[in-house]
C-alpha cells in the first residue's frame, strides 16, 4: 500500500472535516490503542509526521453537544482478509450514500477492512446521523457514531473514535481511496463544539500521575541489574516534558514499585537518575540565528544533492548546524549539537524526516558523530581533521 494523500494540503482538509470543531482527538500507539490528547496545536505540529506515517491520529465522532459532521461504517474483515465480500458490501453503502451527502470517502482502510466516511456540510445530531447511515450497515457491522448522545454522568465522555485515513502503527500498512463523492465546501465553517460540563486542568497530582504514565510505559524489571538502562530511559522520556523536581518525582515512584529488584538505595539512586537527567541539556540549549558568511553561503550555493532530500530542508538545516558549530565554539565547546526535535520544529518536517536530512547535511559537510543521542538526546557533532 502506497501513501494514503497525495498532498499535504489534502491530508489537511481532511484533517478539518473529521475534527469537526470537538475538542480533542487521539493519537494511535504502536499496540493499536489510542492516547487521547486535548492539545489541538500539536495536529498542525505534527502535520508533517502525519502525512508521512511517523504519527497517525484519530477523531470522535460525536461532539459534546452530540452533534456531528460525519459518520462511518466500518466493514470489518473478521479474519476475511483478501475476500471480496467486505468490499462489495462497502461500496454499495458507497454508492447510495454519496447521494445523501456533501461528500463521502470510500476506503480500504487496511487489507481486506474498508471505511465508508460521509460528510455533511453543515453539523446535524449524531441521532440523524445514525438513522441514515444504519439501514447500509450489515448485522455486526459498526456504524459511527455509535451512540445517539454521550452519558452526561461522565463530563469526560468522548465517544467513538475512528482511525483517520494514514498509515496503521501496529500493521504498518497504510489506508488508501478507492473512491470520493462531493466535495463540502465550507471546511472551516464549524462552530467549535464547546468544553464538556466539569472538563477541568489537571490537578499538579494529576500531571504528576500523567507523566509517571508516559515515561514508565512498558519499563518493568524483571531481575536486578536492569535499573541503570530502564534510568536512562525514563530520563530520556522526561527531557522536554517535565520539571527537574516532577522527573524526580517520577523516577522515585517507579524505582519505589521496583525496590524488590533494585539492589541501589534509593539516595544513591536518585542522584545518579538526575545527573543523567541533566546531561540531555544541550536538547533545551538555545542556539541563536547567526547571519551567514560567504564560505558558508558559497557551501550551501554548492551542495551535493541526496535522494528522498528536499534541497530547500538540505541547506536549512545545513545553517542550522553552522549556527550551531559557531554557538559552540562561542562556549569553546569541543562538539556542538542538533536534536531531530529541535530540526524538526525548525524546518517543519517530522522527527524522522529531520533526522533523515540531518544525515544527509552531515555527510555533506564531512561531520563526524561525537556522540549519537537517543530519546531526549541531542546528537553531538564535530567536524573531521
Amino acid at each position: 500500500m502506497t501513501r494514503t494523500w497525495l498532498t499535504v494540503e489534502e491530508m489537511r482538509r481532511g484533517l478539518v472535516l473529521m475534527r469537526q470543531g470537538s475538542p480533542y482527538f487521539a493519537w494511535q500507539l504502536p499496540d493499536n490503542s489510542y492516547r487521547p490528547c486535548r492539545h489541538l496545536v500539536q495536529l498542525e505540529r505534527f502535520e508533517a509526521g502525519i502525512f508521512d506515517g511517523t504519527h497517525t491520529a484519530g477523531f470522535y465522532s460525536i461532539r459534546p453537544d452530540n452533534l456531528t459532521r460525519w459518520g462511518a461504517i466500518d466493514f470489518d474483515a473478521h479474519g476475511k482478509a483478501g475476500s471480496n465480500h467486505w468490499r462489495n458490501l462497502a461500496e454499495s453503502a458507497f454508492e447510495n450514500l454519496k447521494n445523501q451527502f456533501a461528500e463521502t470517502w470510500f476506503l480500504e482502510s487496511s487489507p481486506g477492512g474498508f471505511h465508508v466516511i460521509s460528510f455533511s456540510e453543515t453539523i446535524m445530531s449524531a441521532a440523524d446521523m445514525r438513522r441514515i447511515l444504519q439501514p447500509h450497515a450489515p448485522k455486526g457491522v459498526e456504524v459511527f457514531p455509535k451512540q445517539d448522545t454521550l452519558d452526561v454522568s461522565k463530563p469526560n465522555a468522548k465517544g467513538s473514535l475512528l482511525r483517520f485515513p494514514g498509515k496503521h502503527q501496529l500493521k504498518g500498512t497504510w489506508a488508501r481511496f478507492l473512491a470520493r463523492s462531493g466535495r463540502v465546501q465550507d471546511v472551516n465553517g464549524i462552530t467549535p463544539a464547546p468544553k464538556p460540563a466539569g472538563w477541568q486542568e489537571p490537578t499538579p497530582e494529576g500531571r504528576l500521575r500523567s507523566l509517571y504514565v508516559i515515561a514508565t510505559r512498558g519499563i518493568e524489571l524483571t531481575e536486578q541489574g536492569q535499573r541503570f538502562h530502564a534510568m536512562q530511559r525514563i530520563a530520556g522520556r522526561l527531557k522536554g516534558r517535565a520539571t527537574e523536581q516532577e522527573a524526580l518525582w517520577v523516577y522515585t515512584a517507579w524505582h519505589s514499585k521496583h525496590a524488590d529488584k533494585i539492589g541501589t538505595p534509593l539516595p544513591e539512586s536518585r542522584k545518579a537518575f538526575l545527573s543523567w537527567f541533566n546531561k540531555a541539556a544541550p536538547c533545551d540549549a538555545t542556539v541563536p540565528v547567526y547571519p551567514r558568511t560567504e564560505a558558508e553561503q558559497a557551501i550551501i550555493a554548492s551542495l551535493q544533492k541526496f535522494p528522498d532530500v528536499k534541497a530547500e530542508h538540505l541547506a536549512a538545516v545545513v545553517g542550522l548546524l553552522f549556527d550551531a558549530e559557531r554557538h559552540a565554539k562561542s562556549q569553546r565547546l569541543a562538539t556542538f549539537w542538533r536534536s531531530c526535535r529541535d530540526l524538526a520544529a525548525n524546518i517543519g518536517t517530522s522527527e524522522s524526516t529531520a533526522k533523515r536530512i540531518r544525515s544527509a547535511a552531515a555527510r555533506a559537510l564531512a561531520l563526524k558523530v561525537a556522540r549519537a543521542g537517543s530519546t531526549g538526546y541531542a546528537t553531538e557533532f564535530e567536524v573531521r581533521p
